[in-house]
């Protein structure tokens, strides 16, 4: 059974297009179901689906004129002078990609191009600037916590959820004072705590027992991780490579400064940093930056790292516990919280988090364009408002739009003050 993806249904709105457009992501993140899910959406049969996996595709497509791209379209059942859609599956394996795109593009004017990417270190070094205005690139995450809902069959929490972010702050008050929030909350919280302890690539959202899923992430983890990305950047230091995946793993959200990671790992820090750029250009990875006002009194120079996927953050420190019987409750609840704030920024929003030299501390600024929202996370049932949050409020309320403050907790729900409540697995 194919599940139909945000993601995908964004792609099509916008698919009308000439552009190529480029999925790219880790591997098994769902590019290739995403691209059949297009390909399904697709009127009319002249469409074609090409794995270059495959060598024989592969050489076929490696093709280095327009002509010999014409004949293999022909022989494969592609009528050029129709609309047609050819999608191209792991497009980094090609020796020219580029060029081939290009002529793809250019010189076939009925033809819809779909390319698939696992690797962004293979793209920079194989892809030119040639295809630029040709094509458009969607990144392809692990599921978000509702297409999690709809893997699993929760077809009511799904829609509990759609209802709740509709709705207005009297809306989502009346919601919790009726008791509809209530009645589900004990499915939400045990499906959410199961997404932060196994992540959210598909195939191990869809298997079934504690040990098939292990099994699976440490496949992600060994084939993509710690093989792809450190044979294709010729990682020497196969034990500091590893050793840094774990440093971020158990500082997950701490406050991260590579001259001080480089002691605690006896490393250079340039090698720290080129490890952490190559982490974050595959997806594995992602920074935060400080927010500051006052450069002497604020932190400004250290950022926090957090995993794209808390399933491989957890198998970095062998830590599959359930969440009564962890200690990094509160790190995977604020992981959950940034990938989030990321997967949902639009380009004039900016995410941060802030701390003062005295150990004052905000988890997460959000600054759009209408003010700022504080967030603070908290893994338990949480009702006072933090401290940090009030004395950002005085310090900066007469230069800065303070909008929203927002306390995201276990399951207390509050709307009804100037600082909001509300249970995580409702984000």
């Amino acid at each position: 059974m194919i599940f139909d993806r945000d993601i995908a249904k964004s792609i099509w709105r916008e698919f009308s297009g000439r552009e190529i457009v480029f999925l790219l992501g880790t591997r098994q993140t769902g590019k290739t179901t995403i691209a059949k899910i297009l390909q399904s959406k697709w009127k009319g049969e002249n469409s074609l689906y090409i794995d270059l996996e495959d060598r024989s595709y592969r050489n076929n497509f490696n093709a280095p004129s327009i002509d010999a791209l014409k004949n293999v379209l022909l022989i494969e059942g592609i009528d050029i002078k129709k609309p047609g859609l050819l999608i191209l599956d792991e497009v980094q394996l090609l020796d020219d990609p580029s060029n081939t795109l290009k002529l793809l593009h250019d010189h076939f004017i009925n033809l819809k191009v779909v390319a698939t990417g696992s690797s962004s270190l293979e793209i920079k070094q194989k892809f030119s600037d040639s295809l630029s205005g040709r094509k458009k690139v969607y990144l392809i995450q692990p599921l978000n916590f509702d297409e999690f809902l709809l893997f699993k069959g929760e077809e009511k929490l799904r829609r509990l959820r759609e209802l709740f972010k509709k709705e207005d702050e009297k809306g989502r008050q009346k919601l919790s004072d009726a008791g509809t929030v209530g009645n589900y909350e004990a499915s939400l919280s045990a499906l959410f705590d199961e997404y932060l302890i196994y992540g959210s690539y598909p195939e191990v959202v869809l298997l079934k027992n504690k040990k098939d899923k292990i099994e699976k992430i440490g496949s992600i983890v060994t084939s993509y991780i710690q093989k792809d990305i450190r044979d294709i950047a010729r990682i020497d230091n196969i034990d500091g490579y590893n050793n840094l995946l774990k440093y971020l793993a158990i500082n997950t959200g701490s406050e991260f400064n590579s001259a001080n990671s480089a002691k605690t790992l006896s490393l250079q820090r340039n090698t720290i940093q080129r490890y952490i750029s190559l982490l974050t250009e595959t997806f594995v990875i992602k920074e935060l930056k400080p927010f500051f006002i006052n450069k002497n009194k604020e932190i400004s120079k250290s950022v926090k790292i957090y995993y794209k996927d808390t399933g491989v953050r957890n198998f970095q420190i062998k830590n599959f516990n359930n969440m009564e019987f962890r200690e990094d409750a509160g790190k995977l609840y604020e992981n959950y919280i940034f990938n989030v704030m990321g997967n949902t920024a639009d380009i004039l929003t900016s995410n941060y988090f802030y701390r003062t030299t005295s150990q004052t501390e905000i988890d997460f600024i959000q600054d759009k364009e209408d003010g700022l929202s504080l967030i603070e996370v908290k893994s338990g049932i949480y009702k006072n408002i933090p401290r940090a949050v009030i004395e950002f409020e005085l310090k900066y309320k007469k230069i800065l739009k303070i909008k929203n403050k927002l306390i995201i907790n276990k399951s207390y729900f509050n709307y009804t003050k100037e600082v909001k409540f509300i249970p995580v697995f409702l984000i």
